[in-house]
């Protein structure tokens, strides 16, 4: 959800000379171990921006997970879901082996769009892979809003959104799967592990699949922290999923700096591309400025606004 459009700015005198600007420009930073609670402080500094252009109402930000048990009580898989302007994000869900053919997995997607609805969701959307289970989520109403090929090649990544009918019920429930009421990291790492191996098992190969973080900060004379951006790289293809810059820094380069640095470290990696989205109230315009064209799209997200998504070949 990379930073929101710059805000108008009010005429000055005289504006501020070319030394100015090179005295109060931010450096660029790689923070060589990314932690949570940078990534946290660049949503924040975004929500609080963004959410009063959402719209003039509050935006609560819920998290969704479910725990499918074993005998023994342990996490065995489940869904990860994130809530935010309307729409349900699952970001995370996984059946093992021994328990498929059980409807689990369509049990976890009814329990999440039960929740939705509860919530006053629009909609649900998520994204799988072509070695995935696409043909799963269509069955169960989904459509494909977009795609990127090569993801990793000769492999696809689709995204998928689904419409929740408002009249639909709103607690569902199943006796092999519970709610977590406030996840930790380890509730996480029992969805995301197995699934991560799921995944490379079936990409096959025998290729290695790094994980690793970016994260650029922007940092000051006196040594603060202020923005910056927030990045995935997997399968070849960097993720962008935070990119934030404040108002008094506009228009001095400092989003295309950062953007032209995310993509040299992501050559460096042997990404082949990069994507991000934002929001139509946020900055569409800046992405396709830097060779970024749109894939895919959600509307009323929230409405009247919406979700747009970006990829560029490097």
């Amino acid at each position: 959800m990379p930073f929101p459009a710059r805000r108008a700015r009010r005429p000055c005198a005289r504006p501020p000379d070319a030394q100015f600007w090179a005295m109060h420009r931010p450096t660029i930073v790689t923070l060589e171990e990314p932690t949570g609670p940078f990534r946290q402080s660049l949503l924040a500094a975004l929500w609080t921006v963004s959410d009063p252009r959402a719209g003039d109402q509050p935006w609560p930000a819920r998290t969704l997970c479910l725990a499918i048990r074993d005998a023994a009580g342990a996490m065995a898989g489940g869904l990860l879901g994130h809530f935010r302007y309307d729409w349900l994000f699952i970001e995370l869900i996984f059946v093992p082996d021994d328990r498929r053919g059980q409807n689990l997995g369509s049990a976890l997607l009814a329990m999440a769009e039960a929740q939705a609805r509860a919530w006053g969701a629009v909609g649900v959307w998520l994204d799988t892979f072509s070695f995935q289970a696409r043909g799963f989520y269509e069955r169960h109403g989904f459509a494909v809003f977009g795609e990127i090929a090569d993801y990793p090649a000769p492999h696809r990544r689709f995204f998928l959104s689904k419409r929740l009918d408002p009249n639909g019920p709103l607690d569902v429930t199943h006796p092999a799967i519970e709610r977590v009421p406030e996840p930790g990291p380890h509730h996480v790492e029992a969805i995301s592990a197995p699934l991560s191996r799921f995944n490379d098992a079936r990409i096959g190969g025998g290729g290695d699949w790094p994980d690793g973080a970016l994260a650029l900060a922007l940092r000051d004379a006196d040594g603060g922290i202020d923005g910056g951006l927030w990045g995935r790289s997997y399968y070849h293809w960097l993720f962008v999923d935070l990119l934030v810059v404040p108002d008094r820094l506009r228009g001095q380069g400092i989003g295309a700096d950062l953007l032209a640095r995310a993509e040299a470290e992501a050559r460096a990696r042997g990404c082949i591309g990069v994507w991000l989205d934002t929001f139509s109230f946020q900055a569409p315009a800046f992405y396709p400025r830097h060779g970024y064209a749109m894939f895919g799209e959600i509307t009323d997200y929230p409405a009247p606004h919406r979700r747009l998504f970006f990829s560029k070949r490097l």
